[in-house]
């Protein structure tokens, strides 16, 4: 599925999302940029910018949007019912206990984050709020979050435990930390319209990522908030 989507971007087929999703090659053109074979073809590997590229000392947070990360319906177009019943609980139990459910997102992973998925994903909203020391992070990731829920919203598509990667330098070469910020919309394995599914569950599974989305943008905007306010009064 996923690198169905990639090709499909590739084709032109999702241009709302041109800019937001990270660039993705075909094997032959990597071989032709690295001038080497390397590893892996179109069958079995995926090839994509990296988003940390240039970068001196980068720091990332993986970020899994919407309050429920399965969708039944989508996993019987892969799956038995059986199976797909099983795989919707334990994700279900997983967007509890982390509490996606409640809160919309969470936190999967990142530069300096140690313990159990649930353990950082219960602690995402402070994670939100250290990411960076920097206020000018947070305004230049509000601005590019914001972007990605607007292209998400454009694209017409639903959007099943997508993540939002970002990745900053602490030690930008010429740049401040904030310039130097970036943002890519990743993981599409349970990305689809209208085609695979109802409109109905299409449209809820849009206003799960969207709602997250938007929780997401409200956090970040607090912390920077709070970073400026601690540096108002210091």
């Amino acid at each position: 599925m996923e690198r169905g989507f990639y090709a499909d971007m590739r084709a032109g087929k999702h241009p709302a999302l041109d800019g937001v999703v990270p660039n993705s090659y075909t094997a032959e053109q990597v071989r032709t940029m690295d001038g080497e074979k390397g590893e892996g073809d179109d069958s079995t590997h995926i090839y994509i910018d990296n988003l940390t590229f240039g970068m001196k000392m980068p720091k990332v947070l993986d970020i899994k949007v919407g309050e429920s990360t399965a969708s039944k319906q989508e996993l019987l177009t892969s799956m038995s019912k059986a199976d797909a019943w099983k795989k919707k609980m334990k994700l279900k139990a997983a967007d509890k206990v982390t509490g996606s459910a409640d809160r919309g997102y969470r936190a999967v992973g990142g530069t300096g984050l140690k313990g159990s998925r649930r353990a950082i994903g219960r602690e995402s909203e402070q994670i939100v709020q250290g990411f960076s020391p920097e206020p000018s992070v947070y305004d230049a990731l509000v601005e590019k979050l914001t972007h990605v829920r607007a292209a998400a919203g454009d694209s017409g598509l639903a959007f099943i435990a997508a993540s939002v990667l970002i990745a900053v330098d602490e030690q930008p070469a010429t740049e401040s930390p904030a310039a130097a910020a970036k943002l890519n919309l990743i993981d599409f394995a349970h990305t689809f319209g209208s085609e695979q599914l109802s409109e109905e569950q299409v449209k809820k599974c849009r206003t799960r990522f969207d709602e997250g989305m938007a929780r997401l943008i409200a956090d970040v905007k607090a912390a920077g908030a709070g970073k400026k306010q601690a540096a108002a009064d210091a």
